[in-house]
C-alpha cells in the first residue's frame, strides 16, 4: 500500500516550550505521553513526532485537546507557513507536510481512543510539494571518488571500506550507526534507520573485500575488533578509536570530491546513485526499492524515471550517435 503522508525529520526549525513545567502537569500533555508510548516507531522517529507535539502544544497554549478545533489546526498551518527557516527564507512545504502529518496522527489515534469525540485534522490539506529529481552521479563520477582514496594516506583502508558502504545506498549516519556485529560476511544490518527503513543490505565483491581488508587492518593495527565494537571508528588524534560521526563520513566524501575536482559532491548522492542504478540495469522495481529500503512508491518513482531516461539516452546513441556528456 502506498504511504502518502510523510514520515518526520523536522530538521529545520526548533522551538522549546515556555514553560516545562506544563508538560509535566497536564493531563493533555499524558495524552501525548500515552500515544509515544503506543507507537511502534524508531527512537528517532519518536523523538521527531514528541518535538513537533510540543511544539503545537505550546503554540496552542490549550490543554484540552477536545477543545481544538478545524480552525485551529488550519491556523497552526499558516503559522507553520510564515516561520523562518533556519536555512533561511521560510519553512519548506516538506517540513511544513510532516508536521501537518504528525498532527493527523496523533489526532487521529485520540479519535479511535474516545478521548475526542471529532477529529479536527480531518479537512487539513498538505502543501504541494515541487518534485525533486534524484541527484545521482555518473560512473565516471564515482571512479574518480574511489581513485582519489590513494591520497588518503594511513586512513584509505577504512575510506575505501566506508566508500563502497556509501555506494550500496547507505545514509551518512546510517553508517555511523554500523558495529561490526552488522556485518556477517555478506550483508550489513541497518538498524533504527530514519522512517522505520530498518533491513538487510547485500553487498557486492568489492565491499566485502574493502571490509574485510579494513576489519584485518584494524587488528594489525592493535583496534579493539569485538562484535559489540563500532564498525567504523574516528582516526583523528583527540577521538582515535571512538565510533565515527557524521562530520567525519561528511567531511571524507568532500575532501574526495575536493581531489577529484568534483563540485557538490555529498554522501547523499551516492544513495541516489545506487537506486537508480539498480533500476537502469533491469533489477526488478519491487525488488530495488527493498534493496534501497525505501518505502514510498511515490518516493521511489523519482529514481524509476530518472532510471527510464538513462536507458532512453543510451537507447537513442545507439540509433543516432551524438549525444555529448555535459
Amino acid at each position: 500500500m502506498t504511504r502518502d503522508i510523510p514520515e518526520p525529520t523536522f530538521i529545520e526549525f526548533e522551538q522549546t516550550a515556555t514553560n516545562p513545567g506544563r508538560l509535566v502537569e497536564d493531563l493533555g500533555w499524558q495524552r501525548v505521553v500515552e500515544f509515544l508510548r503506543s507507537r511502534e516507531l524508531s527512537s528517532s522517529t519518536l523523538k521527531a513526532y514528541e518535538r513537533q507535539l510540543k511544539l503545537f502544544y505550546t503554540w496552542t497554549q490549550n490543554s484540552d485537546w477536545h477543545n481544538i478545533t478545524h480552525r485551529d489546526i488550519d491556523r497552526y498551518k499558516q503559522h507553520l507557513k510564515s516561520r523562518p527557516s533556519k536555512r533561511g527564507g521560510t519553512l519548506s512545504p516538506t517540513t511544513i507536510n510532516q508536521a501537518l502529518a504528525t498532527l493527523k496522527s496523533f489526532f487521529k489515534w485520540l479519535t479511535v481512543k474516545d478521548y475526542i469525540t471529532r477529529n479536527p485534522t480531518l479537512t487539513i490539506e498538505f502543501l504541494k510539494e515541487p518534485a525533486k529529481p534524484p541527484r545521482d552521479l555518473a560512473e565516471t563520477q564515482v571512479n574518480r571518488l574511489f581513485e582519489s582514496l590513494v591520497y588518503r594516506g594511513d586512513s584509505e583502508v577504512r575510506d575505501r571500506a566506508i566508500l563502497q558502504v556509501l555506494s550500496h545506498g547507505l545514509r551518512a549516519r546510517e553508517v555511523c550507526g554500523l558495529d561490526i556485529s552488522d556485518y556477517d560476511g555478506r550483508r550489513l544490518k541497518v538498524r533504527e534507520a530514519k522512517w522505520g527503513s530498518d533491513g538487510l543490505v547485500p553487498l557486492k565483491p568489492a565491499a566485502i573485500s574493502a571490509l574485510d581488508s579494513y576489519l584485518g587492518w584494524l587488528i594489525r593495527n592493535g583496534f579493539t575488533a569485538s562484535k559489540e565494537t563500532p564498525l567504523f571508528i574516528s582516526l583523528s588524534n583527540n577521538s582515535r578509536g571512538k565510533r565515527l560521526g557524521y562530520s567525519g563520513i561528511y567531511d571524507l566524501v568532500k575532501d574526495l570530491a575536493k581531489a577529484s575536482e568534483l563540485d557538490d559532491i555529498h554522501p547523499h548522492r551516492m544513495r541516489h546513485t545506487f537506486a537508480t542504478s539498480l533500476v537502469a540495469a533491469g533489477m526488478n522495481p519491487l525488488l530495488a526499492k527493498r534493496a534501497v529500503r525505501i518505502r514510498s512508491d511515490k518516493i521511489f518513482a523519482r529514481y524509476s524515471d530518472r532510471a527510464l531516461d538513462i536507458k532512453m539516452e543510451e537507447a537513442f546513441k545507439e540509433i543516432y550517435g551524438g549525444l555529448e556528456e555535459s
